[in-house]
């Protein structure tokens, strides 16, 4: 932690609005990941460059199914959407709420209330359907987003690798909110003791022909100082070796 504070002791929020009248949020829960059961809501708004609101909290009551965390988790940061709504049209400009949310389910609850609920959900309480008005007002619209590009997962659980990254500049505004799609790496880690991966050198085969050498004949005609295990088992052993590699023997 102490390592990856000190090295990143230049990174600063950079934030811009790419659209006034188009305000999108990404609401994100993970399911009973506390001691005690209770599943963890994250939140983050952007109107095009860097998150300008963050939520990242333990949720008040247990659920019981990814589903009912998600909902609860969309009424967790819908009030502070609402405001956020309010002030801007205070100001003067007609605004868009997008909801982006990664549950498929929790989307169509949000939709349609009581009307989408199944076994698994008929025992959630009214409170958490207060999205489904303001849907049916059209204050809110909610949208399906992939998990891979759902920011708000990066507030719910300790990520690795490629999506710590990716969700990191994009919250400290490296990077527009809308241009990372699929695998990155952070492009604040270009040193030269960090090759990227694209810039290894792509070996290069040549293509079959019917005069082609047979498979062993091209291994060994490869020039290389230090054989490896692989090269060893392909190429044919010389008469005499009793089936041993004695190249790789003698070191």
């Amino acid at each position: 932690m102490i390592k990856y504070l000190r090295n990143t002791s230049a990174l600063v929020l950079r934030l811009s609005a790419e659209n006034l009248n188009v305000i999108k949020w990404w609401v994100d829960a993970s399911y009973g990941v506390h001691h005690d059961m209770r599943s963890h809501t994250g939140g983050a708004m952007s109107m095009g460059t860097g998150a300008v609101y963050s939520t990242s909290k333990k949720q008040k009551l247990n659920t019981k199914s990814s589903t009912e965390a998600e909902l609860v988790g969309v009424d967790d940061v819908l009030p502070q959407a609402l405001w956020t709504k309010y002030f801007m049209e205070a100001q003067g400009y007609g605004v868009s709420t997008i909801l982006n949310q990664d549950n498929q389910s929790t989307i169509k609850l949000s939709e349609n209330g009581k009307a989408s609920s199944g076994k698994g959900t008929r025992h959630i309480n009214i409170r958490y359907f207060f999205i489904t008005d303001r849907i049916a007002r059209k204050e809110v619209a909610i949208q399906y987003c992939p998990t891979k590009e759902m920011v708000a997962d990066y507030f719910t659980k300790p990520l690795q690798g490629e999506l710590f990254y990716k969700f990191r500049d994009q919250i400290m505004g490296v990077v527009p909110m809308d241009t990372i799609t699929g695998d990155h790496r952070s492009v604040l880690d270009d040193e030269p003791n960090h090759p990227v991966p694209s810039d290894k050198p792509k070996k290069v085969y040549p293509k079959a022909t019917n005069n082609a050498q047979p498979k062993r004949a091209r291994v060994s005609n490869r020039v290389t100082n230090h054989p490896s295990w692989a090269d060893v088992v392909k190429s044919k052993p010389p008469d005499g070796s009793n089936g041993r590699p004695l190249s790789i023997l003698k070191r």
